[in-house]
């Protein structure tokens, strides 16, 4: 198996580099393009496909843990300190009321073709999110030109950004989704370029080949960081869909970094102190219970309740998540502003549920209720299995129907609110750090349902929100004070049940040092920092 995969790797970087000397595009090779001396791999192995596109303006999945080490964006979130920190720009001001945003940028950065960075290609990269309009170009929003927005150049190293509407655009600048910026010989570009292997970053790393389930990375000789001896010049990031395959990869040496573990799994990798050492960190990603509020039983606040007293929170976090998670306290997780440890958190207390079920007057004798989820997460399988267990002893029957997203996002749309499942479970994670992304999304009203899948139409909640939306750019105590007012409103209201707060353990080979995962940009480790020991 190791040679085999060896040869796999070989061949992948062959191909790489070949066909980075030779395509058009961003990654065309020139000055900047690796000499490929440096043999020695990073290999990288994930539960699912590294990418769904790699196209820097649409991608809004797991392509993150790609983009985030070709592609670079003008701010980037510290999670040591809370703030932001310059990256391809080097200051920032904005005006009194946050609607006017000006930029310095860096005068030493190239993109992967070699041609210098200035504010024209910064302008241009974020016009194409907002014209492309998907994955998290909702971000801009308040720069649309339809909504008395705009970007332009007023300098070669100076970007003004205007808003229609006070906006974080300091906070919007840094986000993992749609604010990278890219070269203007990959403006024009469709998404299928991309996904066939090409890239216009500014990052360490150039996109060598892409084959849809694996990506390899190569160094950017050009990176204004520099490299050295210990470095990886060359990363590879492949999905191994099973656990006890990507087990046995770890324990023989053969990759160097996984993730995503059976708990069996993860517990017998753990007794290999020889051989690996874990890392663990928090994230902002929190898995969502939503209750549909639009119809019976769960448009009733007091059985809403029941259902909330009755979800096996801690056996989840402990059994289940096998201590790789912990129990939410409101929408907003710990370590982002906007957390508050006040917010009513609901424990498992069946006759706390029954008082509740009682006193909501729905007949529990031969109610069925469905709760749907995504194929592929065992753990809401698992833990959805003793909700059903604890609702059997109320009387409650709980029908599990796991699918494919397509179909449970599809369901979750209808028109008809009878036809939409009583519960929705998934996971939800911020496009940048800043509150907005949770109660913007999946608390305020919508005309049109998108990811408010409670399908709350709350006047009170929309107000306080709006508010606090546009109180972050000029009074953050203020904004903070009315997302913890909105926290409360919905877990008094149980209008839906944050279940518990991922935390990702990472299992690495003795042999390397420098992985770290960044709360806002989920799942993403930046190879650059990871060296040889």
């Amino acid at each position: 198996m190791k040679r085999f995969l060896s040869l796999i790797l070989a061949g992948a970087l062959a191909l790489g580099l070949t066909a980075c000397g030779g395509s058009g595009g961003g990654n065309s090779g020139g000055s900047g393009a690796s000499g490929g001396g440096d043999t020695k791999v990073l290999y990288h192995t994930y539960n699912t496909a590294p990418y769904v596109t790699l196209d820097p303006s649409t991608e809004y999945s797991n392509g993150i843990m790609v983009l985030q080490n070709v592609y670079e964006t003008l701010t980037r979130y510290n999670p040591d300190t809370g703030d932001l920190d310059p990256m391809l720009a080097t200051s920032w001001t904005k005006n009194d009321d946050g609607t006017v945003w000006t930029f310095q940028l860096r005068e030493d950065v190239t993109f992967h073709d070699g041609t210098p960075m200035t504010s024209a290609q910064v302008v241009r990269s974020f016009q194409r999110s907002m014209d492309l309009g998907k994955g998290g170009a909702y971000i801009w929003d308040a720069v649309l030109e339809s909504n008395g927005g705009k970007v332009e150049a007023t300098g070669d190293y100076e970007v003004t950004i205007t808003c229609g509407y006070p906006c974080a655009i300091d906070l919007v600048v840094s986000a993992g989704y749609a604010a990278y910026i890219m070269s203007d010989s990959v403006a024009d570009q469709t998404t299928e370029w991309f996904n066939e292997g090409h890239d216009g970053g500014t990052g360490p790393y150039m996109i060598a080949q892409a084959t849809g389930d694996s990506v390899v990375l190569k160094a950017y000789e050009g990176y204004r960081g520099g490299w050295t001896d210990g470095q990886y010049k060359n990363v590879m990031i492949r999905e191994v869909a099973e656990s006890s395959a990507r087990r046995q990869m770890m324990e023989t040496g053969e990759c160097q970094l996984s993730s995503e573990f059976s708990a069996t799994d993860l517990e017998a990798l753990k007794s290999q102190t020889d051989r690996v050492y874990t890392y663990q960190s928090e994230t902002f990603n929190n898995i969502i219970m939503f209750l549909n509020t639009a119809t019976a039983p769960c448009n009733n606040a007091d059985f809403r309740r029941c259902l909330a007293y009755a979800f096996p929170y801690e056996e989840t976090v402990s059994e289940i998540m096998n201590g790789n998670a912990k129990q939410s306290v409101g929408m907003v997780p710990g370590g982002l502003w906007g957390h508050d440890e006040s917010i009513l958190q609901y424990t498992c207390d069946l006759d706390k549920a029954r008082e509740y079920l009682d006193k909501s007057g729905v007949a529990a004798d031969g109610l069925k209720l469905t709760v749907t989820y995504m194929n592929g997460y065992d753990e809401y399988a698992s833990a959805l299995q003793l909700f059903q267990v604890n609702l059997k002893q109320l009387g409650i029957d709980l029908e599990l129907r796991s699918m494919e997203w397509d179909q449970q996002w599809a369901q979750a749309q209808n028109n008809d609110p009878a036809q939409r499942q009583d519960m929705f479970v998934f996971i939800w994670w911020p496009d940048y750090a800043d509150p907005v992304s949770w109660f913007q999304s999946l608390l305020h009203s919508e005309d049109q349902i998108v990811y408010n899948l409670s399908y709350l139409n709350d006047p009170e909640l929309d107000s306080i929100i709006d508010e606090a939306i546009a109180q972050t750019v000029t009074d953050r105590d203020a904004a903070e004070a009315n997302y913890v007012q909105a926290q409360k409103i919905v877990a008094d209201n149980a209008y839906l049940l944050n279940l518990y707060d991922q935390m990702h353990t990472f299992v690495i080979s003795n042999s390397i040092q420098g992985v770290s995962e960044n709360p806002a940009y989920s799942n993403s480790i930046l190879y650059y920092q990871i060296t040889e020991k």
